[in-house]
């Protein structure tokens, strides 16, 4: 259990003086740290606010009072007229979205532990079951994989009077404000105590099908899933471990798994929309995720996006995926709404150690499947083949039988005369 939990000042005070000067009446995001089960302790690296929604509209705000209207009028100040009815509104499905897309970015040693909140104190304590549900869904959004906690933090930065408190929320089932229970906060240097380990991993899987009956072959993204957690428990008997814990290499293999699956089916919405009116011109076919790849006769070949690192905090780094055809610029932009920082403005800031390996399936090469079709033909043409080799040999015994019955005659005949000219000699 975290018991006591200590933040980044320089971060901190930078996010604090943030939001005083915003002047806005409420503000949810993320939480970004690590939890110590050996020291039962929790370190915050930084505050991300979570960004307005595809509409537009805040993630967050006040309800049934003053602060609706507040919250909806930009540069508005606080009031402490806010009354003590006033409750918050959380777009909890969006601030979970958040925190899915924030969590594949984030190297190993940093994770989303919780979110925090900028709101009046009786704002807080009449929304305590709403915090708790937007705890929980960042939580499943962003699983720590490994030793998963069942709890996450809830920062608490009050106004009037200025004001930090941090919870441990725990992840029961029943989600209720007992669930929240204080901790020890204080601020200190904490980004400084990081350490950056360099490792360079070469990633080969094989799935297997399954059974020719179908049972156990599903869709491309549950197996290969499945696929990388097995893998995963082979890592973790590995000898290069940093606090009892394999890095990051995990986490990094199946955020690209998601992103595959992502774009996919982004595809899928996206053909099963304009499907009817343009069949003729496309063929409409199921993503590689929604696969089923025991009745696949195709050849698929799957890059993996690239992962490339970008300048973060007082020299710590986090990371972003492109695809083959894209440039590091395409990193800018999610630096900017998903970390709400400014993006590098020298390209070679941004670190490219890794490269698309070469092609194990070339173009001339056969699928598996049509290797398995032509073995098939190969062995019906070899019957056919052997069939004939037959019908010939049977032929060829056919003209040897009938000649052998006249080769016998002609030898007796020839030794019947050999045997004569001896005996005519020897009576001479």
């Amino acid at each position: 259990m975290v018991k006591a939990v200590v933040g980044d000042e320089t971060q901190l005070k930078l996010a604090e003086n943030r939001l005083t000067r915003s002047a806005i009446p409420s503000q949810v995001g993320l939480v970004i740290g690590k939890l110590s089960s050996n020291l039962d302790k929790g370190f915050v690296y930084d505050l991300v606010p979570t960004p307005s929604n595809d509409n537009g509209e805040p993630p967050c705000s006040l309800i049934d009072g003053v602060g609706v209207g507040n919250s909806k009028k930009k540069g508005s100040s606080r009031t402490k007229s806010q009354p003590e009815s006033s409750t918050l509104f959380v777009d909890n499905e969006w601030v979970s979205e958040h925190a899915r897309q924030v969590s594949r970015m984030l190297l190993g040693g940093m994770k989303v532990v919780g979110i925090y909140i900028w709101v009046n104190e009786s704002s807080f304590k009449n929304s305590a079951i709403t915090l708790c549900q937007t705890v929980k869904g960042v939580a499943q959004a962003a699983s720590l994989v490994e030793n998963d906690w069942n709890e996450r933090l809830l920062i608490h930065i009050s106004y009037s009077p200025l004001r930090w408190t941090c919870r441990n929320c725990s992840l029961a089932a029943n989600i209720a404000s007992s669930n929240l229970r204080p901790c020890d906060f204080k601020m200190g240097k904490v980004l400084s105590s990081l350490q950056t380990f360099r490792c360079t991993y070469n990633f080969d899987i094989r799935l297997p099908l399954g059974h020719e009956d179908g049972r156990h072959i599903g869709r491309f993204a549950d197996v290969f899933r499945h696929g990388i957690m097995i893998h995963a428990k082979e890592l973790r008997s590995s000898k290069a471990l940093i606090d009892g814990k394999l890095e990051d290499i995990i986490m990094s293999l199946l955020s690209r798994v998601e992103m595959l699956c992502d774009e996919a089916d982004r595809e899928s919405e996206s053909i099963a929309d304009g499907g009817k009116d343009s069949r003729n011109q496309i063929s409409i076919e199921k993503p590689v995720p929604q696969l089923n790849l025991g009745a696949q006769r195709k050849q698929y070949n799957i890059s993996f996006p690239r992962r490339v690192f970008i300048p973060w905090l007082e020299g710590t780094y986090i990371c972003d995926y492109i695809k083959p055809s894209e440039t590091v610029e395409v990193v800018k932009d999610n630096c900017v709404d998903l970390m709400s920082m400014e993006a590098p403005t020298d390209a070679s800031e941004i670190l490219e150690p890794e490269y698309e390996a070469p092609p194990l399936i070339t173009s001339t090469t056969k699928s598996f499947w049509d290797i398995a079709a032509h073995d098939s033909s190969a062995a019906k043409s070899d019957n056919s083949v052997s069939k004939r080799n037959e019908g010939s040999t049977h032929r060829k015994s056919a003209k040897s039988s009938d000649l052998n019955p006249m080769v016998a005659v002609l030898v007796v005949v020839l030794s019947i005369i050999v045997g004569l000219v001896f005996f005519l000699i020897r009576a001479a």
